[in-house]
């Protein structure tokens, strides 16, 4: 994923500054409720490969479908935050792609990347709702404090994917004030 951040500067622009910003933002609460998640499965001893996830649809809907919402953005489908934050960086590019063929080989590279990635991320979605290896099918316990982070993240991934006009507004305020510093 930080390949999809260099496209940004390699765009050297305000628009690309900006797409770093927006891109940042939606992978910061992507990333965290994934991680939570990953965290508490681990914690209570289920392994720390995929396997974990086995039936968690069944175990803790909840957790399957914030998972689910954060694998899904990960892999950049859209409408949610990783979506938006792919599609700008891409644009960014796209603006310097027809003074340099360089930068189409970028892009290429960027969509066969996310391309691959739906494959990967997608497997994990398939453990968590269909996979027959169920380690354990009791119910995972989750305290208040970690529901309460993980809606959060819930609510600005989709937030960000679903209302994305006034975060690109401030991402693109960011970068000007970012410009006009140097």
């Amino acid at each position: 994923n930080a390949g999809y951040l260099l496209m940004g500067i390699v765009a050297q622009s305000g628009e690309g500054t900006a797409a770093i910003l927006y891109y940042l933002a939606g992978y910061l609460f992507t990333l965290v409720a994934a991680f939570m998640i990953i965290n508490l499965l681990t914690r209570d001893g289920e392994g720390e490969d995929i396997s974990c996830l086995a039936g968690l649809g069944k175990r803790s809907p909840f957790l399957a479908l914030t998972l689910t919402l954060a694998v899904v953005s990960l892999a950049g489908i859209p409408p949610l935050a990783g979506f938006f934050g792919k599609f700008l960086l891409v644009k960014s590019v796209t603006a310097k792609a027809f003074g340099d063929a360089g930068y189409f080989a970028l892009l290429a590279v960027a969509v066969f990347g996310v391309v691959v990635s739906i494959y990967y991320y997608f497997r994990i979605i398939c453990t968590i709702y269909w996979s027959k290896d169920t380690p354990d099918n009791s119910p995972v316990a989750i305290a208040w404090p970690t529901r309460m982070v993980l809606g959060l993240c819930v609510a600005a991934i989709l937030y960000l994917g679903l209302l994305p006009d006034k975060p690109i507004n401030w991402a693109n305020a960011a970068a000007k004030i970012e410009t006009v510093a140097k």
